[in-house]
């Protein structure tokens, strides 16, 4: 009886673990946009690009935006993944039928900004486990405006 407490106890523990929140973000270390999907599973990256919301999207606890190398939007974007709220480093919930210029993204300093802005996103590298139209994303994002 009490090994099969002790276990039950371990898997509880196990399970919290996996849910406990990935902690503060914190800036990365510096990659070329080009560079970002070839930086392994987990690693803190940081680039520099442009943001714009998806086509459409569900959800009401988070969005993956993306992130182009330019202001003209083309070619292979990084997707973020970033909380809907109005606390740094989120993204301001956007009406059911929206625009680009809809998009309200909080800084890691409290500043907004919008479309059209070039920033510095670090966060932790993922690869979507279904197809996308994007290669790899960053999740827990520290947004700051470019340098």
């Amino acid at each position: 009886m009490l090994i099969r407490m002790w276990f039950l106890l371990s898997l509880l523990v196990l399970a919290l673990a996996g849910c406990a929140d990935s902690g503060p973000p914190t800036v990365g270390e510096s990659v070329a946009f080009a560079d970002v999907c070839s930086s392994e599973s987990g690693k803190r990256v940081a680039t520099e690009g442009y943001l714009r919301l998806p086509d459409e999207f569900t959800g009401d606890q988070s969005v993956v935006l993306r992130m182009f190398e330019t202001d003209s939007f083309d070619g292979t974007p990084i997707g973020v993944q970033i909380r809907f709220g109005n606390e740094a480093n989120q993204i301001e919930m956007v009406p059911n039928e929206y625009t680009d210029d809809d998009m309200k993204v909080h800084l890691s300093n409290g500043q907004i900004t919008g479309y059209g802005t070039r920033v510095k996103v670090s966060g932790s590298v993922y690869f979507p486990m279904v197809s996308q139209d994007f290669t790899c994303g960053l999740e827990n994002p520290l947004v700051e405006l470019a340098g």
